[in-house]
């Protein structure tokens, strides 16, 4: 076996929650590592996040839940309405006094941010980096990965988490002698979500409380953040043609989402309905949604995967953190 030197114990294909996470516990274990990002920057994607108590707990032992208390809300209560009739009501108070850790919303790309001040910042990340191939040739001490400009990197180990269309995904099931692919599908469904500006009109009441929206012939989904700004998620079915190369929607305003449920009732909603709430938004958008239909082994030799690039699967509600 020939020996080479190696930029670091542990390479990281992708820069999203999974690979800064992996990242930040590799820095607080003494591990060398570097994340392999193909954007220029950490740019902001999605709307907000919900943490839950199994989740926090690991980000406290990272050093980070301090940060995400300061930035985020505390679940109280989910009331569930049937159109405009409160159904029923959940208390979460609790939840802290049980488990340790209460659930957290927050936005998205702030979590984002203290996950990558966590793994080290701009001293681990390596932006403009399009990973093309990754090489575990086993006479060689290292795992060789290979950009699109021709660079190597080394390493002892590669972990992918360069999400559902991931080319370590990719190379893993060549390697395996089964199809080099894209291989996820259209689900025939759209995600739309955003968060708003604080609502003034709500009070302190009205913090921490989140409401599913059960309507005739779809759903929706609001939860608190800091200051009465809502975080909403909702959801439409399509049958039109997508490209399978492509998931956030280059044209998404507030007419789309109103659409679908700008006339819907809100408790939240000033006038009672819910276009009121899309129209005070900071940022809005719309995705398509995929799902993996083909599910070889997520391991092999010294690669391997996580995240969305390992199991890319429709939850409502993903474990222990939720886009």
């Amino acid at each position: 076996m020939s020996s080479s030197p190696v930029d670091a114990e542990v390479l990281i294909v992708g820069a999203g929650i999974g690979g800064l996470t992996l990242a930040a516990i590799l820095s607080r274990l003494d591990i060398s590592c570097k994340v392999l990002e193909r954007s220029d920057v950490l740019r902001p994607v999605g709307a907000g996040i919900s943490l839950s108590p199994n989740g926090l707990r690991m980000l406290d032992q990272l050093g980070v839940y301090d940060k995400v208390m300061d930035a985020g809300q505390k679940l109280r209560k989910v009331q569930i309405w049937r159109g405009k009739k409160l159904w029923n009501t959940v208390d979460w108070a609790g939840c802290e006094a049980k488990f340790g850790y209460p659930v957290m919303s927050l936005e998205r790309h702030h979590f984002h941010r203290l996950l990558f001040d966590a793994a080290g910042g701009d001293d681990v990340v390596r932006f403009n980096t399009k990973v093309v191939d990754v090489i575990d040739d086993p006479s060689e001490s290292g795992v060789r990965v290979v950009s699109d400009e021709g660079r190597e990197f080394r390493a002892h180990v590669v972990v992918g988490a360069d999400g559902i269309r991931s080319v370590i995904r990719r190379c893993l099931a060549r390697d395996a002698g089964l199809k080099e692919a894209n291989t996820i599908e259209f689900t025939g469904r759209v995600h739309m979500s955003g968060i708003t500006a604080p609502l003034e009109h709500l009070g302190p009441q009205d913090l921490g409380v989140a409401n599913w929206m059960l309507y005739e012939n779809s759903t929706l989904t609001t939860w608190p953040c800091p200051d009465n700004r809502q975080w909403f998620i909702g959801v439409t079915k399509t049958d039109e043609k997508v490209d399978n190369d492509r998931s956030i929607w280059s044209n998404c305003d507030e007419d789309t989402i109103n659409s679908v449920y700008g006339d819907k009732f809100h408790p939240f909603a000033e006038k009672g309905e819910f276009s009121d709430i899309v129209d005070k938004n900071e940022r809005i958008l719309a995705c398509n949604m995929f799902q993996e239909v083909e599910f070889p082994s997520m391991a092999r030799g010294r690669v391997c995967l996580i995240g969305d690039c390992k199991l890319l699967t429709l939850t409502l509600l993903s474990n222990p953190i939720s886009p």
